[in-house]
């Protein structure tokens, strides 16, 4: 595999770093202003919260939680994702450690991908605890892990082929890192060829990308990309809650709508490799006919298709089930 120019890198990862230093700005910006509301939402977990709510396995109701939304819309925006401790390991590529200390862990595993790779850190975390790992998360917003180049522009244009080389060089200096978890947004802006589909340029993507992995890694874990809410969901959550409509239902988006079909999920299964699973938690999302932006009292999306802090969280049993499911 070829290696990327040294001053492109260096370039690139001045960009990056500047970008990263106010993004840590705005975050502590946003920690200060939520502290009051942070503690006020860490009270005692009321029975079928978040995610629980939509339990295939044991179904639940809390009538108290029918006109809930928390957090608000408006809190949403400005709630960070949970901290974790960062480190850079090459001009393009960084990682964020959380979960257990790596003295205490059991394994050490990868997260890769994009932001929406970046949303799972909260159910993660849950997911950690119970299996005493120590997760490396080494996702970068508007970069899928994949052969498929951005249609992001620049800096991501040059930079996330540097980061898609370095996660591969990274993971095979790194034989003890044995399971890679990946998620991507389904609706990344991508460069396609003439004569080929979107889609499938994804799907290819993935399927080329993946048979680059070492051998030391033995398994893969797709954890299937969420639904996305409607430009118009928040205005109607807004309404709901002030003329006191649960807003769950009434701003429910049809699920064709949705939820679209994820090439990360269609590529595991083309593999068709004992080693490739997938982790898919629409349930928690959606019934058959619709999905909903509101559940169990919390909501979902922060935005149209990133999940709120809270919502995350409340899907690590679920998503540890999944896992043990696997059986890894």
């Amino acid at each position: 595999m070829p290696t990327p120019r040294d001053p492109d890198r260096r370039r690139i990862s001045r960009v990056i770093d500047a970008a990263l230093s106010v993004a840590v700005a705005a975050v502590a910006l946003s920690a200060a202003v939520l502290s009051v509301g942070a503690s006020a939402h860490a009270a005692v977990t009321p029975k079928c919260f978040g995610a629980a709510a939509r339990d295939p396995d044991r179904p639940c109701e809390n009538q108290r939680l029918r006109l809930t939304v928390t957090p608000t819309p408006d809190e949403a925006t400005m709630i960070p994702n949970d901290d974790c401790v960062k480190e850079r390991i090459t001009d393009a590529l960084a990682q964020c450690s959380f979960g257990v200390p790596a003295e205490q862990a059991v394994e050490t595993v990868v997260v890769v991908g994009d932001s929406h790779a970046q949303q799972w850190r909260p159910a993660l975390a849950v997911v950690a605890r119970a299996r005493l790992w120590r997760v490396l998360e080494v996702a970068i917003p508007h970069c899928l892990f994949s052969t498929a180049l951005t249609g992001v522009g620049e800096p991501f244009t040059s930079w996330c082929p540097l980061w898609n080389h370095d996660v591969i060089e990274w993971l095979g200096a790194h034989p003890d890192l044995r399971t890679v978890f990946v998620s991507g947004n389904t609706l990344q802006s991508i460069v396609v060829a003439e004569g080929r589909s979107s889609f499938q340029t994804r799907v290819d993507g993935y399927v080329s990308r993946w048979k680059q992995l070492p051998p030391s890694v033995e398994r893969v874990i797709v954890i299937r990309d969420t639904p996305q809410d409607r430009v118009a969901t928040y205005d109607c959550l807004r309404r709901a809650m002030t003329h006191q409509q649960p807003p769950g239902p009434a701003c429910a988006i049809r699920r064709r709508l949705a939820l679209r079909t994820d090439p990360a999920a269609v590529a595991a299964r083309l593999l068709g490799a004992r080693n490739v699973s997938v982790a898919d938690l629409t349930p928690q999302f959606c019934d058959r006919r619709v999905c909903f932006p509101v559940v169990g009292g919390v909501l979902v999306r922060r935005d149209g298709d990133h999940l709120t802090r809270l919502f995350a969280r409340t899907l690590g049993p679920f998503l540890l089930r999944r896992i043990n499911q696997i059986a890894i």
